[in-house]
């Protein structure tokens, strides 16, 4: 996205991806990812959403292709959980347009889920889901298109600032660029010091299920959900008219000590887990997965993503560590990294996410197995 929006401005710009680009190894696959107006963490990732709401019509616009799908939104659990409370104080905020429903209004509408008589629930109607694999696809597509170059296949091995300049090195040789972005992933550790201990790759299990009535799980009257407090997940209407995707937060998503060889393979432990909250939270689903998918995502210690220029080192911007929550302000994000590149600075109140703030260091057991 800060290749596509560097690009947009007439500037100069370079992309090395050490994939192919729409790749599965990170955070930016799966099929979709969640959009939402509302906020469970801070309120000023309200209006970052909005910002990237007319960034993704403008790149659907120029290119024809439909990234963005708004079905509505649903967040539900415990009434007094801080996740919907957040949600409410953010939308209240930002005057956005929302309903509170109570759960015996939840059961009504939506008998997909189990509602017990201690939820609630917030309705968004800017919800919705981005296509990651194609949206990252055509953000490139139209950086190239205006003139971007993109070295894909190719891995840095190193990136050097001198004062003057930055130095990028790879198999195939060293460049060098007034200015560079780091947008890394959960490989942040492999790249920047300023994440080395401050940005823990994580791995994380998506899976697919095949619902039993599968007309009742259609967007028009499934929206995309996530529910809160103590059972926490997140899925979306079916998108192939067989399958629904259904996302469960285990404790603390395992922690990936070896990006180079993730396991990939997902143990009977997680299935049943998955299998359990499925059978009860969800009963028109069959229970067990058809499809599971592993990803990486980068984590920092206050769940907030690192995004601005490293401290110290001027010529090097850096977004990453989007704690499982980035994709769907990714647009938004290319664009204040883009304002920092050009301008040294953004309008956008980002001060929150910069990478100089006070942020707690991950234990030095999380970089080695015990």
């Amino acid at each position: 996205m800060a290749l596509w929006r560097l690009a947009e401005r007439g500037v100069r710009v370079h992309g090395y991806e050490r994939f192919g680009v729409g790749h599965d190894r990170g955070a930016s696959a799966g099929q979709t990812r969640r959009f939402s107006a509302q906020s469970q963490r801070v309120r000023q990732f309200t209006p970052l959403a909005l910002d990237a709401l007319g960034l993704w019509r403008e790149l659907e616009h120029t290119t024809g292709r439909e990234l963005l799908q708004i079905t509505g939104g649903l967040i539900l659990g415990p009434k007094d959980s801080d996740a919907l409370v957040l949600a409410h104080q953010s939308a209240l905020a930002a005057g956005l347009e929302h309903a509170l429903l109570h759960s015996t209004e939840i059961a009504r509408r939506y008998p997909q889920h189990l509602v017990r008589p201690t939820d609630a629930a917030i309705m968004d109607p800017l919800g919705g889901f981005v296509r990651p694999e194609l949206s990252v696809v055509t953000a490139v597509d139209r950086a190239r298109a205006l003139g971007a170059t993109v070295s894909d296949y190719t891995r840095v091995s190193s990136i050097e600032p001198d004062g003057a300049g930055v130095t990028v090195r790879t198999a195939e040789g060293a460049r060098r660029y007034s200015r560079v972005v780091v947008a890394p992933g959960p490989w942040a550790r492999d790249l920047l010091p300023a994440a080395a201990a401050t940005v823990l790759p994580r791995r994380l299990v998506q899976a697919w299920y095949l619902p039993r009535d599968v007309d009742a799980y259609r967007s028009s009257r499934f929206p995309v959900f996530e529910r809160v407090g103590d059972i926490r997940a997140y899925g979306f209407p079916t998108i192939d008219g067989a399958t629904v995707k259904v996302g469960i937060y285990t404790s603390g998503h395992p922690i990936v000590y070896d990006t180079e060889n993730p396991a990939l393979t997902v143990g009977h432990s997680i299935v049943r887990h998955f299998r359990d909250v499925v059978e009860e939270y969800f009963p028109g689903l069959h229970p067990d997965p058809v499809t599971t998918t592993v990803n990486m995502e980068g984590y920092t210690t206050d769940g907030q993503p690192m995004v601005g220029a490293v401290p110290g080192t001027e010529q090097i911007v850096v977004a990453c560590g989007f704690s499982g929550a980035g994709f769907k302000f990714a647009p938004v994000m290319g664009d204040v990294v883009a304002d920092q590149i050009i301008e040294g600075s953004t309008d956008r109140d980002v001060e929150f996410l910069a990478p100089g703030r006070d942020l707690p260091e991950w234990a030095p057991e999380t970089r080695t197995p015990a």
